[in-house]
């Protein structure tokens, strides 16, 4: 039974609803006394109103929403009126901002949180271009009197404080009908954040973010991308292709039915050719008046390559190397989300990108007992949002804003540029540099 100061405090009940391209779903928790997030109970609903990113059918939104939402309190036995949310999609996009401060007394009084604050809070009310709506202001370094650079400003003197923000912006449209959905199941929207921030918090280590990370989420509709330096989310992109695509690609060569094309790539499929079975063929199944068919797992494995490296991962390459951020980047890559579930996508990662690469488990912060099937990459947003809400609701912390907000650290020194990767003897193709590779791996893991 508990004592009665563990009665004094009831837990606060949260709910993280994250509105995918491929599903929806919604997860109840709450911070137990030893300082670990329990889920109660979670639901799963279909998302067939949703592309990209983007709701483009309310009615079957809300739908799904209902889905998940009544599973949830079901599993939980929770009511609940209240969600915290995500947002993405190809709308999303990000700028630095420069906010200069002179301070009066700045020799004698030492910098408060309290200024800081009021220059997030300036930043969130400036004009952006039309249509456009402010999701979040990242403080990300400030520089104190021109002469030192820091991301942790508070304790100290100066007169003239000039503070770098990442502000993240999105179409007032699109967030609209985030939250109309939302109000449509009888649901309040506490917050809106940004997706792989909220997967971040669920996926990365304090280590990996103090040295330098690039969390990528695979999800159906879209790719979302935020690199973290110094502890502070620094650059995010969203990159308008996800795992949806591969599995269009199978269906459109194979002239399958796309229901059964996401089930070849999961039971079938690999990023690696090489790794293939070169000697299992797949049986397709007569559909309408053609015939049966075979496949062999090389075929499937191409179609699945192709569309990985060329559209996805080149694109995070891309991404990285216009951030500005790549020398910093030390711990290398997590990969979550559904896609992340690709066989030997991490090894085909880290081979293309030439740095360290680890598959994101959302378990940052949460109780060992929660359901396996949670401890899953495709659940990295939900769980995440379910964190971020549960933080804001902490009593004895200090409050927090509706706003994801810096988390200030000492400055690192930036590590040297990251050299370049091997450049491939000439009479070798592409494949059979990734061979050399992964006997390369191989014989180091042996």
């Amino acid at each position: 039974m508990p004592n009665s100061k563990e009665t004094q405090k009831q837990p606060q009940i949260v709910v993280g609803l994250d509105i995918g391209t491929t599903k929806i779903a919604a997860i109840i928790g709450f911070r137990n006394s030893d300082g670990k997030i329990d889920v109660l109970g979670y639901g799963k609903g279909e998302s067939t109103g949703v592309q990209h990113g983007l709701i483009f059918n309310i009615n079957k939104t809300v739908e799904g929403i209902n889905v998940a939402k009544n599973t949830a309190a079901s599993r939980s036995n929770q009511e609940f009126d209240s969600v915290y949310a995500g947002v993405a999609g190809r709308h999303i996009n990000s700028l630095e901002f420069k906010h200069v401060v002179t301070r009066r007394n700045g020799k004698e009084d030492v910098i408060q949180q309290e200024e800081i604050d009021k220059m997030v809070e300036d930043l969130e009310n400036i004009s952006v271009r039309p249509g456009e709506k402010i999701i979040t202001v990242i403080p990300q370094r400030f520089v104190i009197d021109s002469i030192r650079e820091t991301v942790d400003p508070i304790g100290e003197l100066g007169e003239l404080v000039v503070g770098y923000f990442q502000i993240i912006t999105g179409n007032d449209f699109e967030i609209k009908k985030i939250i109309r959905c939302i109000n449509d199941c009888d649901l309040k929207v506490n917050d809106i954040i940004l997706e792989p921030i909220a997967s971040a918090m669920v996926c990365l280590t304090h280590e990996e973010k103090q040295q330098g990370v690039v969390l990528v989420d695979i999800g159906g509709g879209t790719t979302d991308i935020v690199i973290y330096a110094d502890g502070n989310p620094v650059f995010t992109k969203v990159i308008p292709i996800g795992g949806n695509v591969i599995t269009k690609d199978i269906a459109n060569v194979c002239q399958i039915p796309e229901d059964l094309a996401e089930k070849l790539k999961i039971s079938y499929g690999t990023c690696v050719i090489e790794k293939s079975n070169k000697n299992n063929f797949i049986t397709i199944p007569q559909f309408h008046e053609s015939a049966p068919k075979q496949i062999s797992e090389p075929f499937l494995a191409e179609i699945i390559y192709s569309r990985v490296q060329m559209d996805i991962l080149t694109q995070i390459k891309k991404t990285i190397a216009e951030s500005e951020y790549e020398t910093r980047i030390r711990a290398g890559l997590v990969l979550t989300g559904g896609g992340a579930a690709l066989r030997h996508i991490k090894e085909l990662c880290q081979f293309t990108l030439q740095r360290n690469c680890r598959i994101g488990i959302p378990d940052i912060g949460f109780v060992n007992s929660i359901p396996t099937e949670l401890k899953n990459p495709m659940f990295a947003t939900s769980l995440g949002l379910l964190k971020h809400g549960i933080q804001n609701y902490e009593i004895d912390e200090k409050p927090q804003t509706t706003h994801i907000q810096s988390i200030t650290n000492t400055t690192l020194p930036k590590p040297p540029k990251f050299p370049e990767p091997p450049k491939h003897p000439k009479g070798k193709s592409f494949l059979d540099s990734i061979r050399d590779f992964f006997d390369d791996l191989t014989e180091k893991t042996s």
